[in-house]
């Protein structure tokens, strides 16, 4: 029967670092990291690894092999693949993808659970990751396509090298059989070029939502005193997501350099342009844009911030008012009772009435005027932008 390389793979931002905390797991479920040594043993068990070796060629990658025949390459720029070659397409999509969202997934999730987080946000967005399926052929028009198998095919393309066809489902790649380490990268490049494009197009969606949020508060115009701590936190939630975003937008860019220079090296820069019209001088461009656009974001999230700062000191101007009030009366009471003195002070039921009074009446004060400032409206004033 024919066999299928089936890959399920990824991309998120790491370095050599990264790769050494990742070999040392998979290799013995070892961490530096004040880690729960159970946890890390029982992710290692699950993984059923039978070997976990380090090598180096263009970056420095782990290969792994497990005891269901899933052979695992983590790269030192973040990049991972999981293949598994079978007869049987289905089943090794649904082992693979069972196998990456049960043990592999959560395994690496854990060691780097320490540090700077992941915006909430950005983590409850799920991400889906097509299956590129890989048939090596003596003749590429010998290949039969299995509508059943893959479903309708939407799109065709044909190099030199190899024949693509695009399903909703899988990237169907079909070569000669000699050129297997050829396809092999092709197949890494296109992962990591598709991961980075979903990564932005993220990014881009996530200010987008920020931006309306932000919005919200200058259609406002006007916002009463009791709300301002309200949107105060909210904005600085917002802030937090903002620094996180930029700073992984930020990193970016040396990732997307580094794989294009490996792609000229390889020789498959023609290759991905015909297959699948990946340009890498347009992601640069794409990146660049997102830039821009969570720069934007920033300033107009630090103008909001800087007006709710501004009308929560004018209540607060508010309260040392009242807070004056309340003291002049307090003072006035004071000289008033000393004044009308005939002898020295002692506790009587008059004086005990006089001093009840005198705090309802404080109490009474303060607690209009906190009221009135509280319920006080404050105009807002943010300058708008045009939407990105």
């Amino acid at each position: 029967m024919k066999k299928y390389t089936v890959t399920l793979g990824g991309w998120y931002q790491r370095t050599t670092l990264h790769l050494s905390e990742i070999h040392g797991f998979l290799e013995s479920g070892f961490s530096k990291l004040p880690l729960s040594k159970e946890k890390l043993e029982s992710f290692h068990k699950n993984l059923n690894l039978k070997s976990a070796e380090r090598h180096a060629d263009f970056f420095e990658f782990i290969e792994a092999h497990t005891t269901d025949h899933i052979v695992i390459k983590y790269y030192e720029d973040g990049l991972y693949i999981l293949t598994l070659e079978n007869e049987d397409i289905l089943s090794s999509q649904k082992t693979l993808q069972d196998y990456f969202d049960n043990l592999f997934e959560p395994a690496i999730n854990y060691i780097f659970s320490l540090g700077a987080p992941t915006p909430k946000i950005l983590a409850h967005i799920k991400t889906s990751h097509p299956f590129v399926v890989t048939s090596f052929v003596n003749s590429i028009k010998s290949f039969d396509f299995e509508e059943k198998t893959f479903g309708k095919s939407y799109e065709i393309i044909e190099s030199r090298q190899a024949k693509v066809y695009k399903t909703n489902d899988y990237i169907i790649i079909v070569s000669l059989k000699n050129n297997e380490k050829i396809i092999e990268e092709l197949i890494e490049t296109q992962i990591f070029f598709r991961e980075f494009k979903d990564q932005l197009e993220k990014y881009l969606n996530i200010h987008r939502v920020i931006w309306e949020e932000i919005s919200k508060i200058k259609e406002k115009e006007k916002i009463r005193g009791r709300e301002v701590e309200e949107y105060r936190v909210k904005l600085d939630s917002y802030q937090k997501t903002v620094d996180l975003i930029t700073n992984r937008i930020n990193q970016m860019g040396s990732y997307s350099l580094t794989r294009a220079s490996i792609a000229r090296k390889l020789d498959l820069e023609k290759t991905l342009v015909d297959l699948f019209q990946y340009r890498f001088e347009v992601l640069q461009d794409t990146l660049a844009y997102i830039q821009e656009i969570w720069s934007m974001t920033d300033k107009y999230l630090k103008t909001a911030i800087q007006t709710i700062v501004e009308i929560k000191n004018q209540s607060a101007s508010r309260n040392i008012v009242s807070l004056q009030v309340i003291t002049t009366v307090g003072v006035v009471a004071a000289l008033y009772g000393h004044l009308t003195r005939l002898d020295f002070p002692h506790i009587t039921q008059v004086g005990i009435l006089y001093l009840i009074i005198l705090l309802s009446l404080t109490w009474l004060i303060n607690y209009s005027i906190m009221k009135i400032f509280k319920n006080k409206t404050y105009k807002v004033s943010i300058n708008d932008s045009s939407r990105l």
